[in-house]
């Protein structure tokens, strides 16, 4: 029997994710032989790697001239592989960044494609959906939404929830996490969470610390946690804190960490924003980088909202300072308000309320992975999936 799963991973994220779902696959499906592209999670989680994308993503290459040129290089290796190691299933999992080219051969070969965190759960409106349904057999929608906005373009979809139900950690109490990073109870906190690419931290942390600066001549009691993921070196961090205004920070790498201590983030307008929402965390989001590189990567498609908390609730609830916007006494009026002002904090938290039911209930990556084995045939064998 056939059990190659071709998984195609191209962020941070998709690492992250790929890596909890690979590790679920093999718990009911031992013999599954997973390989693809991916980053260094999926790597440990037993995903043979044709190609490691962890450096090029934390530099925001895939997007510049030299990034296409490894593109390139990259899909002609997975095509060989693909020859050579014909998979029962190709799994894509979050944003296209092989341009739906990689899913448009296995169709072509008659292979089935899985989708898996496609690019309308992340707020993408260019999407053309005709050659989104051309090239994807089925969508494990992880929203509600996701799923209703799949079925009505007449694409298969099965509603298995977010990853982020499982995978957020609500273990470490707020006086827990301020005990681990040397913080009084009674303190007032923020989490800053800039993002998970080195490019992004060094173009959102410098107005986020004159923020700061701004805020604590107000309100000395104030403290900050940076938390940066492991994609991020600690020096590029301490390099900016060198030259800034504001420099009494915590660091801390566990994100949940600091977002269990915190009163209020700041965070990108990706994954860590939906992670803070989860937590019930009152969060304002920022998003800088070079002009040229914010264009490539075509985030002006998901205006009026950009941050994936906003997109999945179809509101603005979290307060969003993109690009030009990012001005630091702006940011600072914010984080004082979902901080100090009571009614600001209650409305925001009473809109985070409505995620549960959006993202569904626990037991979203054991779902996911049941529908990546029924689609591999794998459904018979020893504890695999079954319908």
């Amino acid at each position: 029997m056939n059990q190659n799963i071709l998984m195609l991973g191209g962020d941070n994220t998709s690492d992250r994710f790929g890596a909890a779902l690979t590790s679920r696959i093999h718990e009911l499906c031992p013999d599954a032989n997973v390989y693809g592209v991916g980053g260094p999670l999926m790597s440990d989680a037993g995903v043979r790697l044709l190609f490691d994308i962890s450096e090029i993503v934390s530099l925001g290459a895939f997007h510049s001239l030299r990034g296409s040129t490894v593109i390139k290089r990259l899909i002609a290796r997975v095509v060989e592989a693909m020859d050579q190691e014909t998979p029962a299933v190709v799994l894509q999992i979050g944003l296209p960044v092989f341009a739906f080219k990689l899913l448009g051969i296995a169709r072509a070969r008659e292979i089935p494609v899985l989708y898996y965190y496609t690019p309308f759960s992340r707020g993408f409106a260019s999407v053309n959906m005709r050659q989104f349904s051309s090239v994807v057999t089925k969508v494990a929608a992880i929203s509600r939404t996701e799923e209703a906005l799949c079925q009505e373009a007449g694409i298969a979809a099965e509603f298995v929830g977010h990853p982020l139900m499982d995978l957020a950690d609500r273990s470490v109490s707020p006086n827990q996490a301020r005990e681990r990073l040397g913080i009084s109870p009674e303190a007032k906190v923020v989490a800053v969470l800039p993002g998970a690419r080195e490019i992004e931290v060094k173009h959102v942390l410098p107005p986020v610390l004159k923020a700061l600066s701004h805020l604590t001549q107000e309100h000395p009691e104030l403290k900050a946690v940076l938390s940066l993921p492991p994609t991020v070196p600690g020096a590029v961090a301490e390099e900016i804190l060198k030259g800034a205004h504001f420099s009494d920070m915590h660091i801390e790498r566990d994100t949940y960490c600091a977002l269990s201590a915190a009163d209020a983030a700041v965070t990108s307008i990706g994954t860590v924003s939906l992670e803070a929402s989860l937590m019930g965390v009152p969060s304002l989001a920022v998003y800088r980088l070079p002009h040229a590189a914010y264009l490539a990567e075509k985030v002006l498609d998901r205006r009026p909202s950009m941050t994936i908390t906003n997109k999945i609730l179809r509101k603005n609830v979290i307060p969003e300072f993109i690009q030009g916007d990012a001005n630091p006494l702006k940011i600072a009026k914010t984080i004082e308000e979902l901080i100090y002002d009571d009614q600001a904090r209650r409305s925001l938290l009473a809109d985070l309320a409505q995620l549960d039911k959006e993202l569904g209930e626990p037991g979203a990556v054991e779902r996911a992975a049941r529908v990546v084995l029924r689609m591999a045939g794998c459904e018979g064998s020893d504890g695999a999936a079954s319908s």
